[in-house]
């Protein structure tokens, strides 16, 4: 088995009840076997049981936490807001996208998402900033989805990936991670395979703005 993030063939097996694992010695990312994925029609079952929304503190809170330093970060580096925003992955409720609309009344922020709002309008002109919270880690095919994501981005822009890295080698701790156990959750990042995928999609890596928020700008 080659590693999805790397391709490196220096992968070990880990077998947890019904699912398959793997460990990629050479970028530290774990990555679920492709028999044990959900199919369409179980993946979008899974995502409408979530039930978030801003007028939740606590969900709001979190969003914020992302975005904040996102938004922060633009402005230092470009001396602005963006003009254009997509949220890449936007769920069943883009959430993100109406708290966007609050904290910048005058950017145009649009979301796309395979299942809930797949309108290819939304990504035919590239965006200043591309965010993607809480998506990575469905990437089936990470290579291919990272290089899908950057091309929504304009050159130069920036991308803001919001995920949870994982933790480490130790089998028994990624045993017990409860970021595992979301069954649509595939691929589970160390920051170097997070990296080495973004760098084959044409995404410079610029820095961690929290443990779980990294931003790249379009080459």
């Amino acid at each position: 088995m080659n590693c999805v993030f790397c391709e490196s063939s220096d992968c070990k097996e880990l077998s947890l009840k019904k699912n398959l694992y793997y460990f990629c010695s050479r970028c530290g990312g774990w990555f679920l076997d492709s028999s044990c994925f959900l199919d369409e029609a179980g993946q979008k079952d899974r995502y409408l049981k979530h039930h978030n929304s801003i007028e939740d503190e606590g969900y709001k809170n979190f969003l914020i936490s992302f975005i904040k330093p996102v938004l922060d970060f633009f402005a230092e580096k470009k001396g602005r807001n963006p003009e254009l925003i997509v949220d890449y992955g936007s769920g069943p409720s883009p959430e993100l996208c109406r708290l966007l609309g609050i904290l910048l009344p005058d950017c145009n922020t649009k979301g796309w998402d395979p299942f809930f709002a797949p309108d290819s309008a939304a990504l035919e002109q590239p965006a200043e900033l591309v965010t993607c919270l809480e998506v990575a880690e469905h990437f089936e095919n990470p290579l291919e989805d990272m290089k899908k994501l950057a091309s929504v981005c304009a050159s130069g822009g920036i991308v803001a990936i919001g995920t949870m890295l994982n933790p480490g080698a130790d089998e028994e701790v990624f045993r017990k991670w409860w970021y595992r156990s979301d069954s649509t959750h595939v691929s589970f990042y160390s920051l170097e395979s997070l990296e080495i995928c973004a760098e084959k999609a044409g995404l410079t890596f610029l820095g961690s703005l929290t443990d779980r928020a990294f931003v790249f700008q379009k080459n």
